[in-house]
């Protein structure tokens, strides 16, 4: 995100709560892709929006390994 606006750098690094809880695992972060988007530059919220994804793809399958 930095390298389309440098002001938008400041959203990264994405920080993650894994917790359980009686009714499972909870992921929780702040979207990447909301960040950069006061920042006026559309270039950084592609790169965030695409930085959710693939946050999602890594935690989800994670997330139901953990019992």
């Amino acid at each position: 995100m930095a390298r389309h606006g440098l002001d938008a750098g400041s959203c990264a690094p994405a920080t993650i709560l894994v917790d359980k809880r009686l009714d499972g695992v909870h992921l929780t972060y702040e979207r990447m892709a909301r960040l950069p988007a006061t920042y006026g530059n559309t270039a950084p919220s592609k790169v965030a929006r695409d930085l959710d994804v693939n946050i999602e793809t890594l935690l989800k399958p994670a997330a139901s390994e953990i019992r």
